[in-house]
């Protein structure tokens, strides 16, 4: 069996290999993380290294590319059974069937009944070649007379319009039929019926691929291969690293060395005690940085399938298909990526250090050297993969925008998914996660997040703060960074929602002129203080400002998810401006107390009215409607989920609600 090797996998290659004997894959099955294994290889893999972890507990492997659990079909399968119960890709055979390979084939179906009849047609949905009888066989049974056969010689329409099956991971006969936006997954009729019966945006694969333009905000191979780059650079930074421990090490061996050349007869017991420490230490820190450069390679591995079958499926594919092989390839890095980030292994020796070398004295005063010191360094690997896992959730947002946006914003309504009573009134809050909330608190001065995935939200997370926090904004089309306004400054956070909820302070940057409200637009950032509303560079420096009072309120204001336009109250007036701070429109809401505002997905406006209601004005400034808000007494201020999917209304009454968008 070849070794799992990057160095061994060719680049961009129009072959799909396999992992483990980097060949051509041949007899193609999957394992249910989507890597694709020569099926001898795979079931040889099998044999070597299922293990049970106890006696009542079925056999399992891991995937040998992510390394992913994977349990056997039933207690006493055999190595052969199990590799022949995995489902064939057909998928990657379809794409990889070649006409000038194909002479002297033989109909698979003929050879099943023991005859040799020369192929000269593929069927596409068996992703097998048959003869002309058994194409004819094709047309008079019912089930097979819906299959795609082409002719074994024809190049454009054996590699075009590829479309199969894909068998359901779960439920085995069933193929995947209807996509699950709620909760992001792909369904067979069984999943449909036992698990998403009651899900509001239930949709045919097809209808869902057919709504999406080719162009918009999805995955391609493009982001693969730059991420296949920097995982290349990582890998020799760790090469560099190894090497230089490497000639380190000899250093201070050599120095070491000539040093106890003139005590030897006394300090040969305590110099092959050193030896063995150091040693050991030095194995240690080498063996860290292989498993670490390991793992990066398998998830390069990944990658690089994931980026080859999105190439091929995109040239040849359906719209169904591509749509499919995007979701599929999106989830398999982002569980390898989250399985990596669960790894213990990436702060790693760089550099050692021995800064007393007066060996004759250490053995007269501690009969033994003193131990050489490895100097760590954290690893950058993490926050690389997680920023590329970022922008893989980042063009997921931006398609579940899109989507949402095509809703007509004027009727749709709110459904209460949860709340909570707080202990203090809150200005400011913003989603930093699908279930996930982020809250400046004034008193005491902290940052809190809240899990609202139940109906009654908890505080998971409560980060104390020196002075009171105002203002919230992403930094960014990523949800995980977040800029936070103390007035006189602004924080800059890393929050990680994915293991233990936590957030990491990247930067502080210090204002020249004080900011509560804060909100980034397109280019520029909008920012509003007590007195003054001003535009802003995104390193916060002002280039437009101008008098604007909040009349003892907090200033509240929000920036369009389009464009840089941003809205605010002044007084009884909703006001909008443009990236000049120059006003495009306001209108007057004479008879009601103005708070909060947020644009929708079309440029509507969210207008809190301290009731128990949303005012929305239409984004012409003429018309408008009041939204109920079931569970709030009085609006205060309002957030859109960045994917239109969700809005969080803050009560000044001291609570807050999330709601459905439907």
């Amino acid at each position: 069996m070849a070794e799992l090797s990057l160095e061994n996998l060719p680049k961009d290659s129009d072959k799909f290999c396999c992992p483990i004997c980097l060949e051509e894959v041949r007899n193609l099955k999957y394992l249910p993380c989507y890597h694709t294994f020569c099926k001898s290889c795979i079931q040889t893999y099998i044999s070597s290294t299922a293990a049970c972890s106890s006696d009542n507990s079925p056999k399992t492997i891991q995937c040998p590319v992510c390394r992913k659990s994977i349990q056997a079909p039933s207690d006493d399968a055999s190595s052969e059974e199990w590799a022949c119960s995995l489902p064939e890709d057909k998928l990657i055979l379809n794409m990889s069937i070649d006409s000038d390979q194909s002479e002297n084939k033989y109909c698979m179906f003929c050879q099943r009944d023991d005859k040799t009849v020369q192929a000269k047609h593929w069927c596409k949905t068996c992703a097998e070649m048959i003869c002309d009888d058994c194409k004819s066989f094709h047309s008079f049974v019912p089930m097979l007379q819906g299959h795609k056969i082409v002719g074994l010689l024809d190049n454009l329409d054996l590699t075009n319009d590829i479309e199969v099956d894909e068998p359901c991971l779960v439920h085995k006969g069933k193929y995947l039929e209807v996509f699950c936006q709620d909760h992001d997954q792909l369904c067979c009729s069984i999943c449909f019926a036992t698990k998403h019966r009651t899900c509001e945006k239930v949709e045919a694969i097809e209808e869902v691929a057919s709504d999406l333009d080719e162009f918009s905000n999805q995955i391609t191979p493009t982001c693969f291969k730059d991420f296949l780059k920097r995982l290349d650079h990582i890998r020799e930074r760790y090469g560099k690293i190894a090497a230089h421990l490497q000639d380190k090490k000899q250093a201070i061996f050599s120095s070491t060395d000539t040093k106890v050349k003139e005590i030897k007869s006394l300090i040969d017991k305590a110099h092959n005690q050193w030896m063995k420490q150091f040693e050991q230490k030095h194995s240690d820190a080498i063996a860290n940085i292989v498993i670490a450069s390991d793992e990066v390679k398998r998830l390069a591995i990944t990658v690089q399938e994931a980026k080859t079958i999105l190439q091929r499926v995109i040239e040849n594919g359906s719209t169904k298909q591509i749509f499919i092989t995007r979701h599929k390839v999106r989830h398999q890095i982002l569980d390898h990526v989250n399985r990596l980030c669960n790894l213990n292994i990436w702060d790693f020796v760089h550099n050692y250090n021995q800064p007393d070398t007066d060996f004759l004295r250490q053995v007269s005063e501690n009969q033994k050297f003193q131990d050489v010191k490895a100097l760590e360094i954290a690893s950058t690997t993490i926050e690389t993969v997680s920023e590329f896992a970022a922008e893989l959730q980042r063009n997921n947002i931006l398609l579940r925008r899109e989507i949402m946006a095509k809703k007509d914003w004027m009727k749709v309504r709110f459904e209460k998914l949860s709340e909570v009573q707080l202990p203090s009134r809150v200005g400011y809050g913003l989603f930093v996660g699908d279930t996930k909330v982020l809250l400046s608190i004034e008193y005491p001065p902290s940052l809190e997040i809240y899990d609202v995935t139940n109906s009654i939200a908890r505080c998971v997370r409560s980060y104390p703060c020196s002075s009171i926090p105002f203002g919230l904004c992403h930094s960014g089309e990523s949800m995980n960074k977040v800029y936070v306004s103390f007035n006189t400054h602004v924080e800059h956070y890393l929050i990680d929602i994915s293991k233990s909820i936590s957030l990491k302070k990247i930067e502080t940057i210090h204002l020249a002129s004080p900011m509560k409200a804060i909100s980034l637009g397109a280019a520029v950032l909008f920012s509003r203080s007590d007195s003054t509303r001003m535009i802003c560079s995104p390193d916060f420096s002002v280039k437009h400002n101008l008098k604007s009072y909040a009349d003892g309120c907090r200033p509240l204001i929000s920036a369009s998810f389009h464009c840089d336009k941003f809205a605010l109250i002044e007084g009884k007036k909703v006001v909008v401006v443009d990236q000049n701070n120059e006003e495009i429109y306001k209108r007057n809401l004479p008879a009601v107390s103005p708070r909060g505002v947020a644009f929708d997905l079309q440029d509507n406006i969210f207008v809190c009215v301290k009731i128990n209601k949303l005012r929305q004005i239409n984004n012409r400034g003429v018309g408008n409607r009041y939204i109920d808000l079931p569970g709030i007494e009085q609006s205060y201020n309002v957030v859109l989920h960045p994917a239109g999917e969700k809005i969080l209304v803050l009560d000044h009454s001291k609570k807050f609600c999330v709601y459905k968008v439907v």
